[in-house]
């Protein structure tokens, strides 16, 4: 499929994903989603989900390749320099423009499906669940995030059976077993973003304490 990157949005095939803030979030964060005239649409983070609430709920998801010399450097670099995961090495790290576009990177994706996160929220994340019900129409959840990794490391989360998700107080961490290179952790933290989706909750029972619809919200979306 066809993709492209822009300051505001990196496009995969027909869905476009928000890249305003994508530093600022991770899987889970919620805030309020901004749409300012002549600005990009953006979400003004709140705060994220407890780590915990989303071991066993997240999903691995494919490898993208990016012609990284048919974008800008100001596209790329709209939140500062790429983050970019390795083999061997747990968290991501800073790779400029120059370098990024003549390695061998591609992008990569983790979510969360709409039937786990209906439960999470009426299970068990119930300062999100409020904050979201407050907020309305406006209030928002990254369910899904695009990362950028080696070529390496992609293949090896490609190739392997399934992923492992962990938590701690302040990250994710995201294991991939039984690929090319074995046994590979990364730490999802803010930061290491390059673009996400959303989703808005668009039914609540009578008393707006249950979820009872969600909506996905991509670039250009309600």
């Amino acid at each position: 499929m066809s993709t492209k990157i822009t300051d505001h949005y990196f496009e995969y095939g027909a869905q476009k994903y928000f890249r305003g803030n994508a530093h600022l979030v991770e899987i889970g964060t919620f805030g309020q989603k901004k749409d300012p005239i002549g600005a990009g649409v953006y979400i003004d983070p709140q705060s994220k989900v407890q780590r915990a609430h989303l071991v066993k709920r997240v999903t691995k998801g494919i490898t993208v390749g990016i012609d990284w010399g048919q974008t800008s450097q100001a596209a790329v670099e709209v939140n500062g320099t790429v983050k970019v995961f390795k083999v061997g090495v747990t968290a991501a790290g800073s790779l400029a423009y120059s370098k990024v576009k003549s390695a061998n990177v591609k992008l990569y994706n983790l979510f969360i499906t709409e039937g786990p996160l209906k439960t999470m929220l009426n299970a068990d994340a119930t300062v999100t669940r409020n904050y979201l019900a407050a907020e309305g129409s406006d209030g928002r959840i990254v369910t899904e995030v695009w990362i950028v990794m080696e070529a390496a490391l992609a293949e090896h989360f490609d190739t392997s059976g399934s992923i492992t998700a962990t938590a701690t107080t302040a990250d994710l961490k995201v294991t991939a077993s039984g690929g090319k290179s074995g046994t590979q952790t990364i730490t999802l933290s803010a930061g290491s973003v390059f673009a996400y989706k959303m989703h808005m909750v668009n039914a609540w029972n009578a008393t707006k304490t249950k979820v009872e619809g969600l909506e996905a919200d991509y670039y250009g979306m309600g």
